[in-house]
């Protein structure tokens, strides 16, 4: 019975306990996916800046950074903030900070020390603050050196970063000192000084300046705000008062500047939003509004594609520190309730970009093609993260790069290798987000395409039989004759003609004129010297005798004119005959000469 009992019993513990784990991880889950997307970008950056130290370039940085990533529920000791093995909290602890706080990159030491205190009771490790870094210090004491605590001075329980200046930045550094020791938990005399002196700086508009004698802006009276709404009651200052200041300079849109007037600042705007929720009230009201602009819209429009916030509009100033505010502010978490009471953690957010698909797969063999196509798909977790950035993104093939020809989008890539050669072969990838995350990938595959074997060709041997010389009869050289030159053309020797004075009654009389004597024509084409080349030989001197020709029958046809006139006129050549008759004798003559003489 007793041991039933005990039986039910463990079985009760361990279903409570089940239970409790998966409420757990449902709000863990839900309070990730209701984490706002400004936020998850903004760790996205902080993620990318990390150093292998752990840290993040600085330990004022770092600082600022814990406290904007535990603000958005993250564990900065966990294996999502670890890099190398380190975490931002061994970063710290390996930190020189009494010299840090006195380096030329920080202004105000005691408002590094105010920021310290904070930033370790936000990663869960407050009792480190007596034995802070390498070597130790403590934090708290040496906030305490900076705080005057003279008997009857004025600036009497304020802080300054100056011990002979008491009043340089008093305002400023006194408002981060009383948020450190609110949020370490310490309610002594130091603190109730303080807050006294920081109550009594309040000037009539109803907002603080960061020193006497200067004008109020609203970073120190938003900072003001935060650090006198966790003192004692009865302090000597009105908050409704500081609340009108910072209403009266809102922006219009939506925003906050440092000083009256201003372009809106990051800085500021995330300092009023917190001022505003230490207020008990929330920075998205109506109250709040400038037009339909809110606090929270005027902040999330300074917020680059990396991540990071800018300054203002014109300015990217000190990014880090300004994106831990921004993110903490967007958070809705003030100073005066936050890290002293942190919360529940999340779950870590994936900041690095994700592989969905890779391909080939490491290892793999292609044995029937030389084309290999590496391909992937990717995700950064857009919108929520600041998403994938194709340009930033690079893919090499066997140490080279190949991102140019290599198709890569916002979700996946692809290449396409031709002709690749047998054997062992690396690709990488390497996958950047806008913040400059990276995820790096390297795989191998092999390519052994079989190749082509040909079978030797066998030629015959040709083995030819000797040439033996044929003796051929020698042919007598005969001389060609060569045809002999034509005989000489006779000249022809033309009749003179006489004239006698025409007769009283001319009568006609006909003698023939005499024909010029012609020599034989040369003998034809198909004469003896015949044969392609007599044919040439005619053809070239008939060619050559056809202007002479035309000359020729132009000069009879006057002659015939002139003769058919004289006939006309009934004159009587000397010798006899007519002039039509000396003319048909001299036509005849001539169609004797012009015919060839093998037609003789």
């Amino acid at each position: 019975m007793l041991m039933s009992r005990r039986i039910w019993l463990g079985l009760a513990v361990a279903a409570l306990v089940a239970v409790s784990f998966a409420a757990s991880v449902v709000a863990a889950r839900r309070a990730t996916e209701d984490r706002p997307k400004t936020v998850t970008r903004g760790l996205d950056y902080f993620h990318a800046r990390q150093a292998d130290d752990g840290g993040f370039g600085a330990p004022a940085n770092t600082a600022w950074t814990v406290l904007g990533a535990v603000a958005s529920g993250e564990r900065m000791g966990s294996a999502a903030w670890s890099k190398k093995g380190k975490n931002p909290f061994e970063y710290l602890q390996a930190t020189n900070h009494e010299q840090a706080a006195t380096s030329a990159t920080v202004d105000n030491a005691p408002v590094y020390y105010a920021r310290m205190i904070m930033a370790y009771v936000a990663v869960g490790r407050r009792e480190r603050v007596f034995v802070a870094g390498t070597p130790h210090v403590d934090l708290l004491a040496k906030l305490y050196t900076y705080q005057d605590m003279a008997d009857g001075s004025p600036t009497k329980g304020s802080f300054s970063p100056s011990s002979s200046t008491r009043k340089f930045d008093a305002v400023h550094t006194t408002s981060w000192a009383v948020l450190s020791m609110h949020n370490f938990n310490v309610r002594e005399e130091r603190f109730a000084l303080a807050e006294s002196w920081l109550a009594a700086q309040q000037l009539s508009g109803g907002g603080f300046a960061s020193e006497s004698g200067k004008s109020a802006d609203c970073l120190n009276t938003a900072l003001a705000i935060q650090a006198l709404t966790v003192g004692p009651d009865g302090l000597s200052w009105d908050p409704a008062e500081a609340r009108a200041f910072l209403k009266d300079n809102q922006n219009s849109d939506g925003g906050f500047p440092v000083s009256p007037g201003g372009r809106t600042n990051a800085e500021a705007t995330a300092a009023a939003i917190q001022a505003i929720i230490a207020l008990g009230e929330r920075p998205d009201e109506a109250f709040w509004k400038a037009g339909p602009n809110t606090p929270i819209h005027a902040l999330a429009g300074l917020q680059r594609k990396t991540g990071a916030y800018r300054l203002t509009s014109k300015e990217s100033l000190r990014p880090l520190p300004v994106t831990a505010w921004a993110v903490t502010a967007m958070n809705r978490k003030s100073f005066s309730r936050f890290p002293r009471n942190i919360g529940s953690a999340v779950k870590a957010f994936k900041f690095r970009p994700t592989f969905r698909t890779i391909s080939p797969k490491n290892g793999a063999k292609f044995t029937s093609s030389r084309i290999v196509l590496i391909k992937a798909t990717y995700t950064d977790f857009y919108p929520k993260g600041t998403g994938i950035s194709p340009t930033a993104c690079r893919l090499y093939v066997d140490g080279e790069n190949k991102s140019r020809p290599a198709d890569i989008g916002k979700y996946g890539l692809r290449l396409l290798l031709k002709n690749v050669s047998n054997g062992e072969h690396t690709y990488k990838i390497e996958l950047r987000d806008r913040a400059g995350n990276v995820r790096v990938t390297e795989r191998k595959f092999t390519v052994a395409f079989p190749t082509p074997t040909h079978s030797p060709t066998v030629r015959p041997t040709y083995n030819p039989a000797p040439v033996v010389p044929t003796a051929y009869p020698t042919r007598p050289s005969t001389p060609k004759p060569y045809p002999t030159s034509p005989a000489p053309v006779p000249t022809i020797t033309p009749t003179p003609y006489s004239y006698s004075p025409a007769p009283t009654a001319p009568t006609i009389t006909g003698s023939p004129i005499p024909s010029p004597s012609t020599s034989p024509s040369p003998a034809g084409a198909g004469g003896a010297g015949g044969g392609g080349s007599a044919a040439g030989f005619v053809g070239g001197t008939l060619l050559a005798m056809l202007p002479i020709g035309a000359v020729a029958s132009y000069l009879l046809l006057r002659r015939r004119e002139d003769l058919l006139g004289t006939a006309s006129q009934g004159t009587v050549l000397s010798g006899g005959g007519s002039t039509w008759e000396r003319f048909k004798q001299t036509l005849a003559k001539s169609k004797d000469l012009t015919r060839p003489s093998s037609r003789e």
